[in-house]
């Protein structure tokens, strides 16, 4: 009897003592995607994918419209800063479907939705997305749309669902990013310290399955960030978050320094999904590529798939220079 104890504790001690899985990107240079429809020039950023149907859909940032390709009477609102949608098979060729179709509660056509975050929940397509409100200065927020085609979302409500109050950061978040954790829906959001120097990590949640409305979301942040840059390579900016759950694991890949400061992707891990730490040793996951690469001025802005056969990708932004354009790319996540 005291053998079987033994052996029972000496399990549970393992079971307390395991680690998350080492992490690989195999990259797929052979995907790079850009829209030229706003510029003449291939641009695209801030990726988020699912399989819908018989196909991939990507959602990106799109910039606003040069003069010469500006849509004729259309108002600066429709010319400015929007989402795009392509559509694929394989990942690695992809076909822009046209812009998102993003609808007001009354049918109404908005502008203005960027740095979208999409998630196929219970069958049913969500959109959380940052846009531009009201009169003030720092008034760029989080809002929510469902769909049921993958094309046309509609806004659950006509007014942000999440605008952070504390007194360590503005009234702003954006890059959204969603993810089940037991009965709660989890929502990290980027944000800035009060001299808007520092972009930082908060988090809040709501009860999974509710209509994730304004009066929903719990700010679990209050006194603090949960991340914030300390790293030299991070400089001062955290941003883009995506989460993945694997084997009882969350990975959390985010974007360290801003963009156009060599932004590159790093991850950090937590056992409950809530708290999270660096990998060893600083944090840094996948760095910008080689002089004369495609993407030798940023990796950024990453975005987490799980595909339907349990296998999972990462889609990220780069770009070749500094001032280059961006476009977007997909590695292969393999955990170890």
């Amino acid at each position: 009897m005291k053998k079987i104890l033994l052996t029972i504790a000496i399990i549970a001690a393992a079971a307390c003592q395991r680690t998350p899985a080492t992490v690989e990107l195999v990259p797929m240079d052979e995907m790079q995607y850009g829209d030229d429809t706003r510029t003449g020039v291939p641009f695209a950023k801030d990726p988020t994918v699912i399989h819908f149907g018989d196909r991939y859909l990507m959602y990106y940032s799109i910039t606003s419209y040069v003069d010469s390709l500006a849509p004729g009477g259309a108002s600066p609102e429709r010319k400015g800063w929007h989402s795009g949608i392509a559509e694929s098979t394989d990942m690695i060729h992809w076909k822009r479907v046209g812009d998102l179709d993003l609808r007001d509660s009354k049918g109404n056509q908005i502008w203005g939705g960027v740095a979208p975050c999409v998630k196929i929940i219970d069958g049913q397509i969500h959109l959380f997305y940052q846009r531009r409100w009201g009169p003030a200065h720092n008034n760029n927020n989080i809002w929510h749309a469902t769909s049921k085609d993958g094309i046309t979302f509609v806004n659950t409500f006509d007014e942000p669902i999440f605008v952070p109050s504390t007194q360590w950061s503005i009234d702003r978040s954006i890059d959204a990013e969603v993810y089940r954790v037991g009965d709660k829906m989890i929502l990290m959001f980027a944000t800035r310290d009060k001299t808007q120097t520092n972009q930082m990590l908060g988090m809040a949640e709501a009860p999974y399955g509710s209509d994730y409305g304004p009066d929903k979301w719990t700010l679990l942040s209050v006194d603090a960030p949960f991340i914030k840059p300390d790293l030299p390579w991070e400089q001062h900016c955290i941003e883009a978050p995506t989460v993945i759950e694997y084997k009882g694991f969350w990975y959390m890949f985010y974007a360290g320094a801003y963009n156009h400061e060599l932004q590159m992707i790093g991850l950090a891990t937590s056992k409950d999904g809530y708290h999270f730490t660096r990998i060893e040793p600083d944090g840094l996951l996948y760095k910008n590529g080689e002089p004369g690469s495609w993407h030798a001025g940023e990796s950024g802005h990453p975005g987490v798939f799980q595909d339907n056969d349990g296998s999972i990708w990462l889609f990220y932004q780069g770009k070749a220079s500094k001032n280059g354009n961006y476009k977007l790319s997909v590695c292969k996540v393999v955990f170890k």
